[in-house]
């Protein structure tokens, strides 16, 4: 028995229990999985609070575990209390001593299976139990010793097999000013290193600064996950943590800040945090904007630095700055001037005055910078092209019906239609269709008829405009098939369509038919690009290559070709587009996104069909070939997707019509402009280059975050959510809710008599069932799962909202909403809908 050195500790003086202290962290370690069980954390927190040992913060997110799960709060307040005291244990006895001094017996390895039972810590057994003998004791007490040193072996065998991290000189170099403290702008090549120069840097300023916190911001999820994952493999000393959007802690960083030291997120969570009172930038010591050249105007990386500037002109502390970058680009200069202007306003908005280069380690340097060879391929003229007529006579019936309606007559609408663009292929005129579309919801309220016809008019344009896109570099049965799956559902519900949806739908089964019917050639274009890929295939040893692409219907359909058609060659495309789904066409999910990476890393996928979102910041194995299927970016992009092709003897080729080489000749003279620009910042005075510098910081105003309304200064007034498609009403403020800081919620139950539960759908952890309008079937929401509840969660671009008599407003985002929405918490939530039917369980 040890209860003699218990009885010791609890005898002794303050300052002689430091003696006792190891012992008791021990026996607190042996027993922990049974006292988690039974511990009333609830009694502990506010002694253990009062007496310092926890903070405000930590009552608070433990309070909330303590109400899901008890044993959850116990583990969670030892975590706290280890993490941030040395005396943990003692503390806890004493606490323990205060609350439930009955429990400490469990801790004492020398107490009686009967003074267990007698104080109710175990149950009593069956029959008398079996005095235990000395030996007995023993036994049980070394084989508990053993697994304790067992235990720490692991761990410290674990550490030891962190992968070593060996950079090269260049990348020292690049490193080399943001180590010394300063704020800087990393900038090399695509493919020389970048994240592990930032990982470089975020080990060494958290060496000398050990109670620091870096946040690592990347612009899209894809990318942040990428970087995450990259960042535990190298410091697994480090807790670093990842924030998305579907975790509880996306608007509550401040839950999970002090107990980690690196943190991964979008911009826009951080703005939110900060926007939310959760967090300060002058918490975070260390802040790194990976693809930091979209730093500029009204994105959310601008946004999060004019918080920046503004609490540095009032004389707060703020983190330091770290860009990561392949080029500064120029916007909208085309003089060497404007150019060098662009890139000095970028450096005031990252508040950086030296860029990292590379300019000892030059030799070392280019061994690493592959420089693929450029081929150009013509696409010439179209022949004849049957296709392309029959779409365009659709459209053109469309918009002769809008013409005969009452939109022609309107004062506040009839401008806008006869601004509609005269070509009708390219995304000039898809941007029409949305924006007329929305106009028309908002300005013919009461004409509810006319505005889901209106709705459904603009809807099949902006498809017939994609399908232009396809047909003009895919074949016809890709048309086809992207008008049949892009109204999949509407035509699993015509029989409830009104009578001119159903003549739109009618156009469509119309079209793929006779479309079906033709005799159409390959497209000429298209044999272009099969030609190229079985050059590439003959010409490399290992097909690893990436084609990018302007729309994502075209991306989706050119990778279904090239699976198919040339499979027997080696051939494994998969597509890869943007996550945020568009007023026209769905997103791709995280998930798919982040398996389509992983599965081109292994090779499962050897060809990549990109949209715009493959050209930066991705971390994919090096290809040998690059193509750019009639599509080019700007000055920046076409260096990074140029960049992507890293491997020696690779190929960057262009297939392109006149119009788009027209395009990519002006980007590549922009890139040239770009170098000796930059050449020329960085030869500047460093005087001169400050002076400049803070000349155009002044001109920065003081924040104001155009993205989101400060909460205090929403209107709290009555509205009303009407669907944006029909104007069925659909919710009043009254039953809407702010959940979790993130999703607004319906609260009344009786919501689901005004909308149907799709439950067609492959249910996951965040969404249960699609919720549709009855009246038209437009999408509204999801429903996610609490406790078997299930809980609509309303869309916001699905609605428009009205207030009284006033003209009704659409928002794109939930958090540009200017009217005030209760909040409410998971209780509130269970109590309103717990006498619902509960929801059956999902197979697996």
């Amino acid at each position: 028995g040890y209860q003699r050195l218990v009885d010791c500790y609890e005898n002794t003086d303050d300052e002689d229990r430091a003696a006792g202290e190891d012992f008791m962290e021990f026996l607190f370690k042996m027993t922990k999985p049974e006292l988690m069980n039974e511990i009333d954390a609830a009694s502990l927190i506010p002694i253990l609070l009062a007496k310092g040992y926890i903070k405000i913060k930590d009552q608070q997110y433990l309070n909330s575990l303590q109400v899901g799960d008890r044993s959850e709060a116990c583990r969670e307040l030892v975590r706290r209390m280890k993490k941030k005291h040395k005396h943990w244990a003692a503390a806890l006895f004493d606490a323990l001593n205060e609350t439930q001094p009955a429990l400490l017996t469990k801790i004492d390895p020398g107490a009686s299976n009967d003074e267990l039972v007698q104080k109710g810590l175990v149950a009593a057994p069956d029959s008398s139990p079996t005095p235990s003998t000395e030996s007995d004791s023993e036994e049980e007490y070394t084989s508990d010793l053993e697994k304790y040193d067992k235990e720490v072996s692991e761990k410290t065998l674990k550490r030891k097999k962190v992968p070593e991290m060996r950079l090269r000189p260049y990348q020292l170099e690049l490193a080399e000013s943001a180590i010394n403290g300063h704020n800087t702008i990393v900038c090399a090549h695509t493919g020389t290193g970048k994240t592990w120069v930032a990982l470089h840097i975020t080990k060494e300023h958290l060496l000398k600064n050990p109670e620091g916190r870096v946040v690592f911001l990347a612009r899209t999820n894809a990318l942040v996950e990428q970087q995450f994952n990259l960042f535990q493999k190298y410091i697994p000393d480090k807790k670093i943590y990842h924030l998305h959007t579907a975790t509880k802690e996306c608007l509550g960083m401040n839950l999970v800040f002090e107990d980690h030291h690196v943190f991964f997120l979008t911009p826009q969570i951080l703005l939110n945090n900060i926007n939310n009172k959760r967090i300060s930038l002058s918490d975070v010591s260390l802040l790194i904007f990976d693809e930091c050249h979209h730093t500029r105007k009204r994105e959310p990386y601008n946004n999060v630095m004019k918080q920046y500037l503004t609490m540095k002109r009032k004389e707060k502390e703020v983190p330091q700055v770290v860009g990561l970058t392949a080029t500064l680009g120029v916007g909208d200069s085309t003089t060497e001037s404007g150019a060098l202007q662009h890139m000095l306003k970028l450096c005031a908005n990252l508040d950086v005055y030296d860029i990292s280069t590379v300019t000892k380690n030059i030799e070392e340097f280019q061994k690493h910078v592959a420089i693929p060879k450029r081929e150009t391929i013509k696409m010439g003229e179209k022949e004849k092209d049957p296709l392309k007529s029959i779409i365009l006579q659709n459209i053109e019936r469309i918009e002769e019906y809008i013409s005969t309606t009452e939109v022609n007559n309107n004062k506040q609408l009839n401008p806008m239609w006869q601004k509609k663009p005269k070509r009708k292929d390219g995304k000039h005129y898809q941007r029409w269709t949305v924006h007329f579309r929305n106009k028309v919801s908002c300005k013919l309220r009461n004409n509810k008829q006319l505005v889901r016809e209106v709705h459904a008019a603009m809807t099949h344009l902006a498809a017939y405009n994609e399908a232009l896109d396809v047909n003009y570099l895919m074949n016809r049965d890709h048309v086809i098939e992207h008008l049949q799956r892009k109204f999949e559902d509407d035509l699993k519900t015509i029989d409830t369509a009104s009578t001119k949806e159903k003549e739109f739908l009618q156009m469509i089964m119309e079209f793929c038919k006779k479309a079906g019917e033709m005799k159409v050639e390959m497209n000429p274009y298209l044999k272009l690009m099969r030609e190229k890929m079985v050059e590439f295939v003959g010409e490399y040893e290992e097909v690893k290559g990436m084609v990018f692409i302007q729309t994502r219907a075209t991306a989706f359909a050119l990778a279904q070709y090239l699976s198919q058609e040339l499979a027997s060659l080696g051939i494994r495309a998969a597509p890869f587009t943007g996550t945020n789904s568009s007023e026209t066409s769905k997103g791709m999910p995280d998930a798919q996104k982040n398996e389509t990476l992983e599965n081109f890393r292994k090779g499962d996928v050897n060809v990549l069909v990109a949209t715009s979102v493959g050209s930066e910041g991705i971390d994919v194995p090096d290809c040998n070939f690059i193509i750019t299927y009639n599509y080019t970016g700007n000055e920046a992009s076409v260096i990074q997707m140029s960049g992507r092709a890293r491997r020696h003897g690779s190929t960057v080729a262009h297939i392109s019509d006149q119009t788009i080489q027209r395009r990519e000749e002006v980007s590549l003279q922009k890139a040239r402009l770009m170098d000796e620009a930059f050449r020329r910042l960085y030869m500047m005075h460093p005087d001169d280059r400050m002076g400049k510098i803070l000349k155009y910081q002044s001109e920065i105003r003081n924040v104001d975050d155009p993205l989101s309304v400060d909460e205090a200064s929403k209107a709290k007034k009555s509205f009303q959510l009407i669907c944006f498609k029909c104007h069925a009403e659909a919710v009043s403020n009254t039953d809407l809710r702010l959940y979790v800081g993130q999703h607004r919620v319906v609260t009344n139950p009786d919501f689901r008599s005004r909308c149907e539960f799709d439950t067609n759908t492959t249910p996951s952890r965040y969404t249960i069932s699609i919720i549709r309008c009855t009246k038209c079937k437009l999408k509204w929401g999801t429903t996610f799962k609490i406790e078997k509840l299930e809980i609509p969660v309303l869309k916001v671009t699905a609605f428009l909202f009205t207030t009284g008599g006033e003209e009704p407003h659409r928002f794109k985002k939930w958090g540009k909403v200017s009217l005030h929405i209760e909040s409410i918490d998971k209780q509130e939530l269970l109590d309103i809908y717990k006498d619902t039917p509960e929801l059956e369980e999902p197979d697996d």
